[in-house]
């Protein structure tokens, strides 16, 4: 695809995904976020896997009342929250615990997971929870992921479809679709309407992780910053158009046991250079 510049009124607000800092708490990313210049952020109100169960859910806690006023006080929004996962054992009142903190933050959207083998009732869920997120101004942003129970491209859009909402949404993760079998040019088959968000990260395509587990070490803690590896990056970005925010979600390895503002400062200018070149003012 050529290279086409954009207005400045188009561009787009960068965020910072709690995957890249895990370790932070919310308000600690929060300001980290603003110091090293991003425009919104991304706040874990529920753990994913053994991360950090911070006390986000059942009300204006105490670190909800902290997170927004640091939020306040660097005048950054909250792009998405994470993580509400599909699952048969998932209590239902977590999921709307989870939309509840999206709006107490601000947010716009909500990441979704899908961990249900059985697929209909997963599409069922989702269609259901559009509903209460629509009722709250929110968006469901579904994610793909080849060791999760969405694991293409094509299976988040027939979810997104079945579910017929204003609320339905994808979130594009570069590893992911890397790592999914999918490649930019697929993406012109997802309506605009839907592509509500892309996170970006980079890997070596090759060796491709071998197993499962491979697969989630590499999704969860070793990534590579934009630029370090030989992700299509640029192509990807300029196929998804017009886009409201761009993330960055690259827990690197080698970084884990640097401070968290060289961390942030790290991943803001790795994503800015890779958006600057993709999408040119």
């Amino acid at each position: 695809m050529s290279q086409t510049s954009i207005s400045k009124n188009m561009w787009p607000r960068l965020s910072l995904s709690p995957l890249t800092a895990i370790q932070a708490s919310p308000p600690e990313l929060v300001t980290a976020a603003a110091d090293a210049g991003f425009d919104s952020v991304g706040i874990r109100v529920c753990p994913a896997a053994s991360d950090t169960a911070w006390p986000m859910l059942g009300g204006r806690t105490l670190m909800v009342r902290e997170t927004c006023r640091r939020l306040d006080d660097a005048g950054l929004t909250v792009h998405d929250v994470e993580v509400l996962r599909l699952h048969p054992d998932k209590d239902p009142d977590e999921a709307l615990h989870i939309l509840d903190a999206a709006v107490e933050l601000g947010a716009r959207a909500v990441l979704v997971n899908g961990s249900d083998p059985d697929h209909q009732r997963q599409a069922d869920r989702y269609a259901d929870l559009c509903v209460e997120a629509e009722s709250r101004g929110l968006q469901l942003s579904l994610e793909f992921m080849a060791f999760s129970e969405i694991r293409t491209l094509a299976e988040a859009l027939h979810i997104a479809s079945h579910a017929s909402s204003s609320a339905a949404a994808l979130v594009i993760d570069t590893l992911h679709l890397e790592r999914s079998g999918g490649s930019p040019a697929d993406l012109a088959a997802v309506p605009a309407e839907l592509l509500n968000y892309v996170q970006l990260a980079d890997t070596t395509i090759e060796p491709a992780p071998s197993t499962t587990q491979d697969l989630i070490v590499e999704a969860r803690e070793d990534r590579k910053l934009p630029g370090d590896g030989d992700l299509p990056l640029a192509s990807t970005l300029r196929a998804c158009g017009a886009l409201e925010v761009i993330s960055i979600e690259t827990p690197v390895r080698a970084h884990a046991t640097l401070d968290l503002r060289t961390q942030a400062d790290l991943a803001y200018r790795a994503l800015r250079r890779t958006v600057e070149t993709a999408l040119p003012i």
